[in-house]
């Protein structure tokens, strides 16, 4: 039996720190756990976004399962250690980026995924999606602020509320995952419990890999990562976007009110 856990969002819900903790880990776990992050399948990443931009097209979803098989297939199936797949860019973009819609697409990208998981694994796959969530408030404040630092957002917080494209139901997603991915198993866990867990948001992915207790009490956990500054910079943000500085100069002075805020911070 190959489990398979695939934790495919949702994005600004402690994705990043679980990354880089697995990251910083990876020696550690590699006995007893394949890791798989962005970088080792983002060709198929690259085509979930493009799919979540372009719903309508088949040649679109066609390119989701081309690249999910060629990855399986490097995935030997004579391996007893769990399989543990992490990027939120698998749900597609993150809402409010360029006007992108928000995770509509996810159901069928995780079908697509899954179908074909089980060419590659067959009976012998114990397939689960895991996602992790966020109270709506809190996550729609942090798609704010990412996309402010990011892009040249101009909306303060309430006109970015109206948008469409940011109106997500995190839960609603997952249940309409469970129904496409079935019999695969879907779990979901929000940020507020699994932050105050002993391995915080990577602490219910370690329960789905099953891995052994003296492996996670060695495993060096990393603070939190890409978390939104306390200094009160996001009404900075929305001035400097609106302002006449050329792109370069934007990004410069954002890295650098940036880097004074987490300074302060520490």
């Amino acid at each position: 039996m190959t489990r398979v856990v695939i934790h495919a969002g949702f994005h600004k819900t402690g994705t990043t720190s679980v990354q880089s903790t697995l990251r910083a880990n990876r020696a550690l776990l590699a006995p007893h756990l394949r890791v798989y992050l962005k970088a080792d399948f983002e060709a198929l990443t690259d085509a979930t976004r493009a799919y979540c931009a372009a719903p309508d097209s088949d040649e679109a979803l066609s390119a989701v399962g081309r690249y999910a098989m060629r990855f399986f297939r490097r995935i030997a199936r004579d391996d007893p250690r769990p399989v543990l797949m992490s990027c939120e860019d698998l749900s597609g973009h993150l809402p409010g980026r360029r006007r992108h819609p928000g995770y509509h697409a996810a159901p069928q990208i995780m079908s697509v995924i899954a179908e074909n998981a089980r060419h590659r694994f067959g009976e012998a796959l114990d397939l689960v999606f895991f996602f992790s969530t966020r109270d709506s408030d809190t996550w729609l404040r942090s798609t704010w602020w990412q996309n402010l630092r990011s892009t040249r957002l101009t909306d303060d917080l309430d006109r970015y509320a109206t948008r469409p494209e940011v109106a997500t139901d995190l839960m609603q997603t997952v249940s309409a995952v469970a129904e496409a991915v079935a019999p695969a198993r879907v779990v979901s866990e929000p940020l507020d419990l699994s932050r105050d867990r002993p391995e915080g948001p990577l602490t219910p992915l370690l329960d789905l890999v099953a891995l052994d207790p003296e492996i996670r009490a060695a495993l060096t956990m990393l603070p939190p990562v890409n978390a939104q500054p306390v200094a009160g910079l996001d009404e900075v943000f929305v001035a400097l976007n609106r302002s006449a500085l050329s792109e370069e100069n934007l990004r410069e002075a954002k890295k650098a009110l940036r880097r004074i805020a987490n300074e302060q911070g520490q």
